[in-house]
C-alpha cells in the first residue's frame, strides 16, 4: 500500500472542503482506495489528506495530475491556499492494532 500525503496551508477550510469535495482531479478514477481528511487541532486551516493505492505509480500519477490540472492553477493557490501544498509518497512496511491487516 502507498499513501500519497498532502499537507495543504488554506485560507479558509470550509471553502477548501467546497472544492476538494468536488473532486477536480478525479480522485477515484486515478486509484484512490481511500481518502482521510484531518485538519490541526491548534490550526484549523492546516489540512492534512493521506490518500491510499495500490501501486507506487498510481500514487505518482496522482501527483503528477495534481500538480498540473489543480495546483498549478494561480486561482487555486490564491484563492484557497496560503501557500503551495507539500506532498510526499509513503509505502506502508508495517501495521498493527485495530484494522492490521
Amino acid at each position: 500500500m502507498f499513501t500519497l500525503q498532502i499537507s495543504y496551508p488554506v485560507r479558509e477550510y470550509e471553502a477548501f472542503k467546497k472544492v476538494f469535495d468536488t473532486d477536480p482531479a478525479g480522485r477515484a478514477a486515478s486509484g484512490a482506495r481511500s481518502v482521510r481528511v484531518f485538519r490541526d487541532t491548534e490550526d484549523r486551516n492546516s489540512v492534512a489528506v493521506l490518500l491510499d493505492f495500490d501501486t507506487q505509480d498510481a500514487a505518482t500519477g496522482f501527483l503528477e495530475k495534481l500538480r498540473s490540472q489543480v495546483w498549478d492553477n494561480p486561482e487555486v493557490i490564491g484563492q484557497l491556499m496560503t501557500a503551495a501544498p507539500s506532498a510526499r509518497i509513503l509505502e506502508e512496511v508495517g501495521r498493527e492494532g485495530q484494522g492490521a491487516g
